[in-house]
């Protein structure tokens, strides 16, 4: 992990155009090892951790959602191959050939590619809010904190309380 993602937290932190971010009791970049012995949280660490939550939270919430359109799609693209199929026998056996059943299995298809696209979307936001959320615990738990938050409280200042753990 590197030392500026513990910066990203730390109510010292502050960003110079020519450096990046720059620790503001030091003014140069984070130098430490593991931790940072002037690490101070509140603020920008409440404010990120608001933000990050509620959007693992946020993409949580849609899991219904996708698997919902994946399963409602899937039975609509399954039931247009099967009509389209006993169609297209029906006009075999009547002595027609028709370029009809292709295209019917081919949009059958695309609505269960279609339904499938969100759960691919999903998974991938998934991952990666569960990844910034892991790496956001693991810094806390680095300097033995944990923290509650209430999302029905719209102000991060108060909807997130931080607590040492040990």
């Amino acid at each position: 992990m590197e030392n500026v993602s513990h910066c990203n937290f730390c109510e010292h932190k502050e960003f110079d155009f020519a450096t990046g971010n720059i620790c503001g009791l030091t003014q140069k970049k984070a130098d430490f090892i593991k931790k940072c012995p002037k690490i101070s949280f509140d603020v920008n660490a409440k404010e990120k951790i608001a933000q990050i939550n509620q959007e693992y939270k946020a993409i949580k919430d849609r899991k219904v959602d996708v698997i919902g359109h994946l399963v409602l799609y899937s039975i609509i693209g399954v039931a247009l191959i099967i009509i389209d199929i006993y169609f297209t026998q029906y006009l075999f056996e009547a002595g027609w050939i028709s370029t009809a059943s292709i295209v019917g299995i081919a949009v059958g298809l695309s609505l269960i590619g279609y339904g499938f696209a969100p759960l691919v979307n999903y998974r991938e936001a998934s991952g990666a809010a569960k990844s910034q959320k892991d790496r956001l615990d693991a810094i806390l738990k680095t300097y033995d904190y944990g923290y509650d938050i209430n999302f029905e409280d719209e102000n991060y200042l108060t909807a997130v309380t931080l607590r040492r753990v040990k």
